[in-house]
C-alpha cells in the first residue's frame, strides 16, 4: 500500500507497544524502552509530539510487565523521559551488583549469591535433576525487594500497594488463574490492572512475574467470572497466558480506539539457533522447550491480527458498512527482538534458560544497550512503520520520524549518572550506533 502522508491530528497512527516475558532477558526491553521513550521526549522538544505517533497502551508480561509498568507510570508533565529513567534505574536497582545503597543486609552479597546459581545451573548437565518446591520464605523475601523496587523507581511512600499511569494510556499485565474455577480455556487467562481506576497494584505486577519454580503462586482479590463478586485467586506467570497480551488493545474497542500500529518487542526467538537436527541434550532441550512456550500465545494472537487484517481489507472495499462491522481496522504489526549477535555488547554472552536468571551488572548492561542498538535499528530502517514480512496481508506503511542517533539522547535524561551509564552503553555499540546529532545535552 502507499505510505500515507502525516495530515490531522485524527490521521496520526495509534500505536500500542507490547513486551514480551523472560526473566533477566527483559533488561533488553529497558533498553527498547528507554531509546523510544527518549525518542519521544526528542519529539517533543522540537515541537513534534503527537506529529508522528500517538500511544495508546503498554502491555506485558513478567519482566516485560514490569518494565513497561515503570514506563507507563505517571509522570510530572508525562514525561517522556522520565519514563526512560524509570526504566534504567529498575533495572540498575535490579542488578545482582555490589552497590549497597537502599539494600538490605541480607542483599549485599547478591553478586556472590547470583554467581554461584549461575555455576550451579552450568552442572545441571552432569547432575541428577532434582526438583524442589518453592519456598515461601525465600518468595516473600525477593517479592518485597521487588516492590522496595518498585516504589523507589515511582516515587511511592513505603507500604504503598498501587501506582497510576499517564493519562490516556492503558496497560494490560498478563498472568494467568493458577486453579481457574470458571473451568473454562479463556477463564484462566488475567490482564491487570483488575480495576483501572484504582490504579495498578504492585501485587499484579508480582503475580505476572510468578515463575512456579523459584515462587509460591500469588494470591490476589480480584473480580469473579460475573463480574460483580470478588474473591481471593492465586496466580503464575504471564507466559502461560498472554506473553505479551495483545487482544486487550482490540477486544471491545470501537475502530477509534484501537491501535495502527502494533510494536511487538520479542525476547523468545523464533528460529532455534543450534545444530539442524534440534536440541539433543536435555538441557538444549530445555531451553528450546521455554522459548517454543513463551512464544505460543503470541503466535496465537499474531495469526487472529492477520485474520483480522484481511476481514478489514475485504470490508474495506463495501461502499457502506453495517455498525456492527466498522469496528475492524487493519494493523501493521512490527518487531523489535532480542537475539545472538556476533558483534555487540552481547557477543560473549549466551542466551539461555539460565542467563534469564542472570542479574550480573555486566550481563544486565549488555541487554540494555542491545535494546538500546535493535530500537535504533528498527526505528531508523522503517521496520516500525512498516508490516513484518511474517504478516501475510498487506497493511498501511506510516511515514516514518527522522529518529535521533542513541548517542545524542543522554542529555535528556537530565541524571548526571544516568547520562554517564548512557554514553558508556552507546559505547559498547558497533560504531554505526556512535553518531550524535547536533542535540543540546543537559548535563
Amino acid at each position: 500500500m502507499p505510505e500515507k502522508a502525516p495530515g490531522a491530528s485524527t490521521d496520526v497512527p495509534r500505536l500500542a507497544i507490547a513486551c514480551q516475558g523472560g526473566g533477566a532477558h527483559t533488561a533488553f526491553t529497558a533498553g527498547v524502552l528507554a531509546y523510544l521513550f527518549l525518542s519521544f521526549e526528542h519529539f517533543r522538544t522540537i515541537g513534534e509530539e503527537g506529529r508522528w505517533f500517538r500511544l495508546l497502551g503498554l502491555s506485558g508480561t513478567s519482566g516485560g510487565a514490569i518494565t513497561a509498568a515503570m514506563a507507563w507510570s505517571e509522570a510530572p508533565d508525562d514525561s517522556w523521559a522520565e519514563g526512560a529513567r524509570r526504566v534504567l534505574r529498575y533495572w540498575n536497582r535490579n542488578k545482582a551488583s555490589f552497590d549497597t545503597r537502599d539494600k538490605l543486609p541480607i542483599w549485599w552479597g547478591e553478586y556472590f549469591t547470583n554467581a554461584a546459581i549461575q555455576w550451579g545451573m552450568s552442572l545441571q548437565r552432569w547432575l541428577p535433576a532434582v526438583s524442589l518446591p518453592p519456598s515461601a520464605f525465600a518468595s516473600s523475601l525477593v517479592q518485597g525487594r521487588m516492590k522496595d523496587d518498585m516504589r523507589a523507581v515511582v516515587g511511592l511512600p513505603d507500604q504503598a500497594d498501587r501506582f497510576f499511569g499517564r493519562k490516556g494510556v492503558d496497560l494490560f499485565v498478563g498472568a494467568v488463574d493458577v486453579v481457574n474455577p470458571g473451568d473454562e480455556p479463556q477463564t484462566a487467562f488475567r490482564t491487570f490492572p483488575d480495576q483501572p481506576a484504582f490504579g495498578l497494584r504492585l501485587d499484579e505486577l508480582l503475580a505476572s512475574a510468578c515463575i512456579p519454580e523459584l515462587f509460591v503462586a500469588t494470591p490476589l482479590s480480584v473480580k469473579e467470572d460475573s463480574g460483580f463478586e470478588r474473591g481471593t485467586r492465586v496466580f503464575w506467570d504471564g507466559l502461560y497466558s498472554q506473553n505479551p497480551p495483545i487482544n486487550d488493545f482490540f477486544d471491545g474497542r470501537s475502530s477509534d480506539c484501537k491501535p495502527d500500529l502494533l510494536w511487538v518487542v520479542q525476547i523468545n526467538p523464533n528460529r532455534y539457533e543450534g545444530r539442524d537436527a534440534g536440541p539433543l541434550n536435555p538441557d538444549d532441550q530445555a531451553d528450546r522447550r521455554n522459548e517454543l512456550a513463551g512464544n505460543l500465545s503470541l503466535g496465537q494472537e499474531l495469526r487472529a491480527i492477520d485474520r483480522v487484517n484481511r476481514i478489514a481489507e475485504e470490508l474495506g472495499a463495501l461502499p457502506v458498512l453495517p455498525k456492527s462491522l466498522a469496528a475492524y481496522k487493519p494493523v501493521t504489526v512490527s518487531f523489535i527482538r532480542l537475539g545472538a549477535r556476533e558483534d555487540g555488547p552481547l557477543a560473549d554472552h549466551s542466551l539461555n534458560y539460565a542467563s534469564k536468571l542472570n542479574r550480573d551488572p555486566a550481563f544486565i548492561d549488555a541487554l540494555i544497550a542491545e535494546g538500546i542498538r535493535a530500537a535504533h535499528e528498527a526505528a531508523s530502517t522503517h521496520a516500525l512503520v512498516r508490516p513484518h514480512h511474517s504478516m501475510k496481508q498487506k497493511c498501511e506503511i506510516y511515514p516514518n520520524p527522522d529518529w535521533p542517533s542513541p548517542a545524542s539522547l543522554a542529555g535528556l535524561l537530565e541524571d548526571v549518572e544516568l547520562a554517564r551509564q548512557w554514553r558508556r552503553l552507546v559505547a559498547s555499540l558497533p560504531p554505526s550506533q556512535h553518531h550524535q546529532d547536533p542535540i543540546e545535552e543537559v548535563t
